[in-house]
């Protein structure tokens, strides 16, 4: 038997038991596999004599944009029974995913696939109660991926419709012609953007004499970025060259200065001897200038390899440790990293003793350790009525969460904001873990602000623990709890979420411009370069 498969055909509709998702729509993803005798279509090239898949997209959004159902086991049924309805199929697979469910544990997927088959009165009904039955297989039950203590589904080829596997890369920076830290924040940004790739780590900047090359040539600057990506290593290291041929990068001599430098220092903990790409990177075990960030960002970093070994003890026996010099700790801030600050060696960075177990402080810092800052959650919220709304967004995230004591825990689906008295506007809201107090934080978000000229609010929308009523630090931002633009993203990454003792979702049902907010997408983080 021949098939048509579609695959995550999208589109949002108001579905679900909860009251608020009768009223609130939300992404829903479906994939079809339609089963058929494409015989004549292969003899006669007649659209007649086949399924017109354009049609059957349209068939599954009716469905999804269409009158309200509290289960997906019924809209699978119904786009099921459109799919039957079209000669000459005679059988379907279908998957509908609902990404957002409102469950109260991480969770990656919600799924219900179900099979079936057309009886002789052209309803769809299980394999098992009709004469094909011989041919068909039993409704596969509900799955939830992603979630502790539930099995996930497994790595699958591309268009299957099973998630693509993520992997963890370490890839260093550097450079020593043109404005180099304004290179590598714009090579930040641009990694940070390549397909199913997100920027999860970026540590200080450091200073290295140009070693081993001609007398007079410029410091090189350097950072380390760790990543989550679901591109293998060689597509990922085409993708770097790329970004660097972009920036001016040529390769006709080895050891030249260059613009900008992107290296695969490591892949998944992989050991490979692969001509075209070595993994670990062959001499990062002996190089300061990328174990020094790499040490920066994450104390506890391991290499891979016959060299490797804890980052940090790499890093004490390199035997140019002390010729790397730290620069800046917030150097993604535009204008904070030109190098006028005093240098401090990388192994000031390790601690006085300069070797040790790895669990010292990545950074050097004049507080004792008990007087560390606690960390505390926050939620930020973005809005922008430029076209390029969620170019700035991201670079604003990954800005926010290079900034030293931040990590970014949560992002939001992107929303659109209709506005009657003004340009429409686009919204989103991250968590993030910080140690900076309230009113340090609303400081940085006005830098970022300004660094993009204004194009873009950000604004502090409440801390945990933090109640604060000054002229420049307002937490719990008063209008938040009326403005469906924050509320809407928020509680679609938080469906527990409250502001001020009240839930979220009863304040964005009161909100005054409900109406008005409509979700956009739900994986917009992860734009394509």
């Amino acid at each position: 038997m021949d098939i048509i498969r579609l695959t995550g055909v999208r589109a949002n509709g108001t579905h679900g038991v909860l009251p608020f998702e009768h009223e609130r729509a939300q992404t829903f993803s479906v994939d079809a596999t339609l089963y058929l005798d494409l015989a004549a279509a292969g003899r006669t090239d007649a659209l007649a004599d086949t399924v017109d898949y354009g049609r059957a997209a349209k068939e599954i959004v009716a469905v999804i944009e269409g009158p309200h159902v509290d289960l997906i086991e019924r809209m699978a049924q119904l786009i099921a029974d459109r799919l039957l309805a079209m000669k000459p199929v005679i059988k379907v697979d279908v998957t509908v995913h609902k990404p957002h469910a409102p469950i109260t544990v991480p969770f990656g997927d919600v799924s219900v696939s179900i099979t079936r088959v057309r009886d002789e009165e052209g309803r769809g009904v299980p394999a098992g109660d009709a004469a094909e039955s011989s041919a068909a297989t039993s409704a596969v039950p509900v799955t939830a991926t992603g979630v502790a203590g539930v099995q996930a589904v497994p790595d699958g080829p591309a268009g299957t419709g099973a998630p693509a596997r993520m992997h963890k890369a370490v890839v260093a920076l550097g450079g020593n012609i043109g404005e180099v830290a304004a290179t590598l924040r714009a090579a930040v940004r641009e990694i940070d953007g390549l397909p199913g790739t997100q920027v999860a780590g970026i540590s200080p900047l450091f200073r290295t004499a140009a070693w081993g090359m001609a007398d007079g040539a410029p410091d090189f600057l350097n950072a380390v970025v760790e990543l989550e990506t679901t591109m293998g290593p060689h597509a990922l290291l085409a993708a770097l060259q790329g970004i660097e041929a972009d920036y001016g990068r040529t390769r006709e001599h080895h050891w030249d200065s260059r613009p900008l430098d992107l290296d695969i220092i490591d892949f998944d903990g992989i050991t490979s001897a692969d001509e075209d790409l070595a993994l670990p990177h062959p001499r990062a075990w002996q190089r300061a200038f990328v174990l020094a960030p790499w040490h920066a960002l994450d104390p506890n970093a391991r290499l891979a390899g016959a060299h490797g070994g804890l980052v940090h003890d790499l890093l004490a026996a390199a035997p140019d440790r002390d010729a790397v010099k730290l620069v800046a700790d917030d150097w993604m801030l535009a204008g904070r990293s030109d190098g006028d600050r005093e240098p401090s060696s990388a192994s000031d960075a390790m601690g006085d003793s300069g070797a040790g177990t790895g669990t010292e402080t990545s950074r050097p810092s004049s507080m004792p350790s008990s007087l560390e800052p606690v960390s505390r959650w926050a939620v930020i919220s973005m809005d922008s009525t430029s076209t390029d709304a969620e170019r700035l967004f991201r670079e604003a995230i990954v800005t926010i969460d290079g900034i030293p004591g931040n990590q970014v825990e949560g992002i939001s689906p992107l929303y659109h904001v209709a506005h009657f008295d003004g340009p429409d506007a686009m919204s989103a809201v991250i968590r993030v873990e910080t140690k900076l107090p309230a009113a340090d934080l609303i400081a940085v978000l006005g830098t970022v602000e300004s660094v993009q000229e204004g194009l873009l609010d950000l604004d502090l929308v409440d801390m945990e623990g933090v109640v604060a009523d000054e002229p420049d630090c307002r937490v719990p931002w008063p209008s938040a709890r009326s403005h469906a633009s924050v509320l809407a993203p928020w509680l679609d990454m938080d469906p527990n979420a409250a502001l001020g003792g009240d839930p979220v979702s009863f304040l964005l049902a009161m909100a005054p411009d409900a109406a008005q907010v409509g979700l956009l997408s739900d994986n917009w983080i992860l734009a394509p370069r």
